[in-house]
């Protein structure tokens, strides 16, 4: 939907898309109704109210990065682009994984086809590549442009970002012992340091490039070099503060062992909020 702009050149109005309202209303009624039965597997998970206080607080960031005038503003002014980018990743994405992930319950649990397809997408090394490579390839001149100039590429761009780092913020989120978890505080603090540098390095490059990077924003009425360039810092800065600080942040909450669920395995799952007595072999 395309809203005209006010004199001043920014929109002030909201954006409501159906697809995108009604994919999120969906996702929240399936969660409610998980929450209540005690999640997806056969036993019973013990799921608190922030559990679900989360999942519904990263929904509202979508709508709010999507759909308020950030999203409204993100195809002329950059720096409006790099807020929704902020939210989606830093703030949306880790609020779900802490609600979504205890739905799951005992991962050792699942069947045996989706216990190893999660070994695979949540392990470290291929979440860090997975969101690393989207954040990057997302970015780059080329694709960024044509995602301004195509709605379904737009899109595509959005859900890339937030699967993607819900594969990153997964390993941080669960527990040690469970599929995709990072034992040890040195792994947790590695791991934050690496996603931090990523980020930072992109944000620099953004912020100090002496010519316009993406020139869709040359073409918004009433631009000019000297504004888009300054648009362009700005932006830079919007990706590498917030960014710093929610990683301060993580590090602060996740290098510990006592993170959310999904709860371990078979020898110290809780089940109805009790902790089972270990099992023989």
């Amino acid at each position: 939907m395309t809203v005209a702009p006010n004199p001043s050149g920014f929109v002030w109005q909201w954006e409501w898309e159906l697809p995108l309202i009604a994919s999120l209303v969906v996702s929240e009624v399936a969660y409610v109704v998980c929450w209540f039965r005690g999640g997806l597997a056969p036993q019973r998970a013990h799921l608190a109210w922030k559990h679900l206080a989360a999942f519904t607080a990263g929904l509202v960031i979508i709508v709010i990065a999507l759909a308020s005038p950030i999203g409204a503003n993100d195809e002329r002014l950059l720096s409006m682009h790099m807020v929704a980018h902020d939210l989606l990743i830093w703030v949306a994405a880790p609020l779900v994984v802490a609600g979504g992930v205890p739905l799951l319950g005992d991962t050792n649990r699942l069947p045996w086809s989706l216990r190893q397809a999660l070994e695979l997408l949540t392990s470290p090394g291929v979440a860090l590549l997975a969101s690393t490579s989207l954040l990057w390839v997302w970015h780059a001149p080329t694709a960024f442009d044509r995602a301004l100039a195509h709605e379904g590429v737009h899109v595509v761009e959005h859900l890339c970002f937030l699967i993607g780092y819900l594969l990153y913020w997964w390993p941080l989120v669960v527990r040690p012992e469970a599929i995709g978890g990072l034992r040890g505080h040195l792994a947790r603090a590695v791991y934050l340091a690496v996603g931090m540098m990523q980020s930072a390095l992109l944000s620099a490059l953004i912020m100090f490039h002496g010519t316009v990077l993406y020139t869709t924003y040359l073409h918004v009425p009433g631009a000019t070099l000297d504004s888009a360039l300054a648009d362009q810092r700005l932006a830079g800065a919007l990706m590498w503060y917030p960014g710093a600080v929610v990683f301060a942040l993580a590090a602060a909450l996740v290098i510990r062992e006592d993170v959310v669920g999904p709860w371990p395995g078979p020898r110290s799952a809780r089940i109805n909020g009790i902790r089972e007595s270990p099992q023989p072999d």
